[in-house]
């Protein structure tokens, strides 16, 4: 088998996985910030997301009435009028979101549902954070000194809490939520 086919086979295997991959809702970003420290149990993992949810929702209405404002001062500014619907695009999703992990419903159903944001929204943070530290390691490479010794440090701090996501995901109690 020669390595285009090899290619063609396995982009025919993994093509139905991407296309059913649901694209992202809320994102890392000035509404939605890496938050500075992470929980560890299912629980705790899921108050924190509706709280970092919550609070992303804020941000987000305090942003829009702003622009709402300067809207109404320049009346007609399409860019004004994009920054407005982009805003309640990503507001819609995370209310989207949020109404999820809320929710009072039971059921197997349910309970998937919610470990998937869950779990979505916990991978993000670990390639958030797995980005900063890369970042910081180009900084302790490139730097001398203390910079250097701040930027390696970080470096291990941010690893170490990517890591520590990561192990509680993997815990019995998440692995076997919504099964």
């Amino acid at each position: 088998m020669t390595f285009k086919s090899a290619a063609l086979g396995l982009v025919a295997v993994c093509a139905p996985l991407l296309v059913a991959t649901p694209t992202p809702a809320v994102e890392i970003s000035p509404f939605f910030p890496l938050p500075n420290y992470f929980e560890k149990t299912k629980t705790d993992l899921l108050e924190q997301q509706t709280s970092w949810l919550a609070d992303g929702v804020k941000a987000i209405d305090k942003a829009r009435a702003e622009t709402q404002e300067k809207l109404d001062k320049t009346p007609g500014d399409a860019a004004l009028t994009a920054r407005l619907a982009e805003l309640d695009k990503q507001k819609a999703a995370a209310v989207r979101e949020l109404d999820i992990l809320k929710s009072d419903a039971a059921g197997k159903e349910a309970d998937a549902l919610r470990k998937d944001i869950v779990v979505a929204n916990i991978n993000r943070w670990i390639n958030a954070l797995s980005r900063q530290a890369t970042e910081q390691l180009k900084i302790a490479i490139l730097s001398d000194g203390l910079q250097r010794d701040v930027a390696e440090r970080r470096h291990i701090q941010l690893n170490g809490q990517a890591d520590e996501l990561e192990r509680a995901k993997h815990t019995s109690s998440f692995e076997g939520w919504g099964r």
